[in-house]
């Protein structure tokens, strides 16, 4: 096994060792397991390569061709090219249907409606949580095993080529796109560049003669639909000429409710998500599921059984308030999407408690602009904390907000502290922004916790 991974890796094979695991963290080797050490931004794992031994490594994949080791080893040029390629070789030894999901809004939120879709059919690994990058997405190709009937990566990326690296270890069979967005448009320059970006993960399928489902409401992809080398399924709400559609959407206070079209027939199809947005990521997962060959009752009950909290977006109730959390991450598209649905959430007032958008470069202003103005149309109240909070302020004003509705914080403590004495039972609260903003924070000293979380609300 250790000379397979050496071939697929493009490695020197010293010594030889039957594998069954492996392991990117020293402290954990299970059987047979080879650690394979990866290089980041404060720390080199080579380090760990005597404790990885002491552990319990039964060999280790190495780029430090002059270190000679007790156990048998790989050396390689680069680890984390040689994950992407040990990962490869391995799915390469599977023919279950692969679905590849990327995009700048959704991505997580479509996976998980792909992978409970394609459950109600075949034994289905998913990508977990958010290891959506060139270091998770392999490990979770490396989880398939004998009894993998399908599985759904997704992909994120923050640069260009990182899909591509991505694509070409999952080797999908179906590749989609959820949209185009402005998510790290100061990384790639322009939307243009994101779409481009986001290509990348159709370079997978040349060899597999796989097919991509792209969103038909988004022009730069559908400009392109001429130009495509693979076959393309269109989902969409606006464009009549998508092959999946929706129709009849209605957003009620626990999700919502439309017609699946599709092949000349509607299907009544819930989703116990909220927004509008929500719709289109539920379209890609059909769109998969049927040309996965899954019937219309297994395709509309694996949507339905999805709720917010297998999602970053978790509505729930507590101590009277109605909350909707989405702090994972936040881009412009996916503010102005959240703040519309959150806009229909019955209450008596509602809070927005927005952070700032990070990765926008010369589009920061007018990314958080749109956002107050969003706000504005949603909201009775805006309570902002990070970067680019005034020019949020600035779009609410423009939006109509009265500005006596808008609170600038430079703490978390002073947010919570002044929400929690204008707040009431009743009303509704969004925690949005990203990552790096720490919205969660906010709303744990809101409720004066540690970490507490709400309860989901029941389908």
């Amino acid at each position: 096994m250790l000379q397979e991974i050496a071939e697929w890796t493009c490695g020197l094979c010293a010594g030889s060792a039957e594998i069954t695991s492996f392991s990117t963290d020293s402290r954990a080797m299970g059987e047979n397991c080879l650690f394979i050490p990866i290089v980041g931004g404060r720390f080199d794992a080579h380090d760990f390569i005597p404790q990885a031994i002491a552990n319990g490594a039964a060999a280790v994949l190495s780029h430090r061709r002059g270190e000679r080791y007790p156990v048998p080893a790989v050396y390689v040029e680069d680890t984390a090219q040689a994950l992407l390629d040990f990962a490869g070789g391995y799915r390469a030894q599977f023919s279950c249907p692969v679905v590849a999901i990327t995009g700048s809004v959704g991505k997580t939120t479509t996976k998980e409606l792909t992978a409970a879709v394609f459950s109600e059919g075949f034994q289905t690994l998913k990508t977990p949580e958010n290891r959506n990058n060139t270091i998770g997405m392999p490990q979770t190709a490396l989880a398939m095993d004998s009894g993998t009937e399908a599985a759904v990566f997704e992909m994120g990326m923050n640069h260009f080529g990182e899909i591509a690296q991505m694509a070409l270890c999952g080797q999908p069979d179906i590749a989609v796109i959820t949209n185009i967005g402005s998510s790290h448009i100061g990384n790639l320059g322009s939307r243009e560049g994101i779409c481009s970006a986001k290509l990348e993960i159709t370079q997978g399928l040349a060899e597999r003669g796989g097919c991509a489902v792209l969103n038909a409401d988004e022009p730069l992809l559908w400009e392109k639909r001429q130009s495509f080398p693979f076959r393309v399924f269109w989902f969409g709400i606006e464009n009549e000429k998508a092959a999946f559609r929706a129709e009849n959407i209605q957003e009620l206070d626990d999700g919502v409710v439309f017609e699946l079209c599709w092949m000349r027939a509607r299907y009544p199809a819930r989703l116990y998500l909220p927004g509008r947005h929500n719709v289109m990521n539920a379209l890609a997962a059909a769109a998969s599921g049927f040309i996965a060959g899954l019937d219309p009752e297994q395709i509309l009950h694996g949507l339905a059984s999805i709720g917010s909290a297998e999602t970053h977006a978790k509505l729930y109730d507590r101590d009277g308030y109605h909350i909707y959390e989405d702090v994972y991450n936040a881009s412009p598209d996916a503010m102005q999407a959240v703040l519309r649905a959150f806009g229909r959430m019955p209450a008596v007032r509602r809070f927005a408690v927005l952070g700032g958008m990070l990765e926008l470069g010369g589009y920061a202003r007018e990314g958080h602009f749109g956002a107050g103005r969003a706000a504005a149309a949603a909201a009775d109240r805006l309570y902002l904390y990070g970067v680019n909070a005034e020019d949020t302020r600035d779009g609410a004003l423009a939006g109509g907000m009265p500005a006596s509705s808008i609170h600038i914080f430079e703490t978390h403590e002073q947010l919570a502290g002044a929400l929690r004495a204008e707040a009431r039972p009743g009303d509704a609260l969004l925690f949005k922004g990203s990552h790096a903003m720490d919205m969660g924070r906010a709303l744990r000293l809101f409720f004066e916790d540690a970490g507490t979380e709400g309860t989901a609300l029941e389908k």
